[in-house]
């Protein structure tokens, strides 16, 4: 058995820069639309009305010159607004700075939230809002960070492109028609940017404690998760309308995107598969040996 000497797991300089600009770079503003609202004592056929005419699914409610409240139009029949109102929650309310994975990661439980500024609600997020161009920047960039960490694991892995056993044989000739067009063209890339994102996946988790770090049950899980990321990103690069399929898989995105960011899990993938274990490949001063 030969001796392992772990090489030196830190993120790269490329990805820790794409991170600190995708993480700083919006917030809940950037989605967000003025709350109309209208006082507790008008009737509620006035509500209804304005919310027709705005083209607008929620409407606030003012008290004694306070955001009270708010209602939808389906809550109007007879009455007053205040009759109909819907008091705030504190679970539904963020400040206005609150950063879009907040946003998104409560917009897949409720059909709207809204922001706070200096102490008064005066803007609302619904999950139409969800469709505008920051939201779908927002979500390439994800995308594209979890992305290149999953190429630096591999690399990290399988230097010299020995992950090529990992896949099946069409995989890797799509992989190189692929390299192959980007080299006629001019486009400096390596072969492992030329995997899809599920090949990517399938090459990382192969071991059942990855499966359990990922928080995913089987291997046929973790595919169809990143098959949806890949429709989803499909989506939003030809800018059609992203389907509640690929909100729900936004929202899982943004529940574990601290991690994607600062490559965390993916650190830990690279620790746990260089353990020691037979027939694995490993590195030593460069070059490629096994255990």
């Amino acid at each position: 058995m030969i001796a392992f000497t772990r090489t030196l797991i830190r993120e790269p300089k490329r990805v820790a820069r794409l991170s600190r600009t995708f993480s700083q770079s919006l917030s809940a503003v950037d989605l967000a639309e003025p709350l109309l609202s209208l006082d507790d004592n008008q009737p509620a056929a006035a509500g209804a009305d304005l919310l027709r005419a705005r083209g607008v699914g929620v409407l606030g409610v003012r008290r004694a010159g306070a955001m009270a409240g708010w209602v939808r139009l389906d809550d109007l029949g007879g009455g007053t607004l205040g009759d109909c109102l819907h008091e705030f929650q504190e679970q539904e309310v963020f400040s206005d700075h609150a950063g879009l994975v907040a946003i998104l990661s409560a917009l897949s439980e409720t059909e709207h939230v809204f922001l706070e500024w200096l102490g008064e609600i005066t803007a609302v997020i619904t999950r139409r809002d969800l469709q505008k161009p920051p939201l779908r920047m927002w979500l390439f960039g994800a995308i594209t960070v979890l992305d290149t960490n999953m190429s630096w694991a591999i690399e990290e892995l399988y230097p010299g492109d020995s992950w090529r056993d990992q896949i099946s044989k069409g995989r890797w000739e799509k992989a190189s028609v692929l390299y192959a067009e980007r080299q006629r063209h001019g486009t400096e890339c390596r072969m492992v940017d030329c995997l899809q994102i599920k090949d990517k996946a399938d090459i990382l988790a192969r071991e059942p404690a990855t499966l359990t770090l990922l928080g995913l049950a089987s291997r046929r899980e973790v595919e169809r998760f990143t098959g949806n990321v890949e429709k989803l990103r499909n989506h939003l690069a030809h800018a059609q309308v992203l389907e509640p399929g690929d909100l729900a898989t936004a929202g899982r995105l943004a529940s574990f995107i601290d991690a994607i960011l600062s490559a965390g899990i993916t650190k830990q993938l690279v620790e746990l598969q260089h353990q020691e274990g037979p027939g694995r490949p490993s590195t030593r001063d460069g070059v490629r040996t096994t255990r």
